[in-house]
């Protein structure tokens, strides 16, 4: 594969999103933003009010110390919940032989951190991307869902902080989610479930050995059910575990 052109057409695709972003949520006019990276969300605020709640992956960060651009996924000061989806780029460069995705700090330079945010967000497929400064260098972060802050996704109202749902010991709080243990204990199997939905965006997901104990009975009966064990996990640790399943049924 030929990395500059792929990171080229990446970068002017986040360019689209990101002009969408501004256009549908006036990212750019917000009086300041707040992250919150144990409940993964960044808040867009106007004099005190939220105006807009994003979900968010970090990407990786920039030093202006060292000059060096550090992926998130190597970071071991961020949160595991908050860089979950930046295994799938990892395994990404793996199978492509794209060291730029695999080393975990690159020399840095001005354009960098954009670049391998909209490389990320290619392949998780973002919503958009966002820079914060701060006085050591940049953290960069992707959108994986955004909304205003009147009706920001279940499980995150308007403080950023989410207080329904389900604990997680390693995220922190999030939606419910519902997989079988086999998925939870193999996750690279083949996965079963409905088509995610803007009102269903995690579905109830089994395994090929639950799926065959639903075709012998055509449906989830006391018998079958039995045999499936269906484990409850906070959303963030559904989309670890599927990132590294690509039979994802839709």
């Amino acid at each position: 594969m030929e990395f500059d052109e792929f990171r080229h057409k990446a970068v002017h695709e986040l360019m689209d999103l990101n002009t969408d972003c501004e256009q549908r949520f006036q990212i750019g006019h917000w009086e300041r933003w707040d992250y919150d990276l144990e409940s993964g969300t960044l808040v867009f605020s106007d004099h005190g009010t939220p105006k807009v709640i994003a979900e968010i992956q970090v990407v990786g960060t920039t030093s202006k110390k060292s000059n060096t651009w550090m992926w998130g996924w190597a970071n071991e000061s961020l949160p595991v919940g908050v860089t979950s989806s930046l295994t799938a780029v990892r395994e990404y460069g793996n199978t492509e032989r794209l060291s730029h995705l695999t080393m975990p700090q690159l020399p840095d330079d001005e354009h960098l951190g954009w670049e391998m945010t909209a490389v990320a967000a290619h392949i998780i497929g973002a919503k958009g991307g966002y820079r914060c400064p701060s006085e050591r260098g940049f953290l960069y972060v992707v959108y994986i869902d955004l909304a205003h802050a009147e009706v920001a996704p279940r499980g995150i109202p308007a403080t950023g902080k989410s207080d329904r749902g389900v604990k997680c010991h390693t995220h922190g709080w999030g939606e419910e989610a519902f997989i079988c243990e086999h998925l939870v204990a193999h996750p690279e199997q083949q996965w079963f479930a409905d088509p995610p939905t803007p009102d269903n965006r995690w579905p109830d997901a089994w395994c090929l050995q639950c799926e065959q104990a639903y075709q012998e009975q055509g449906e989830w009966n006391d018998r079958n059910s039995r045999r499936t064990n269906i484990k409850l996990l906070c959303h963030r640790c559904y989309e670890s575990l599927s990132a590294r399943s690509r039979n994802l049924r839709s």
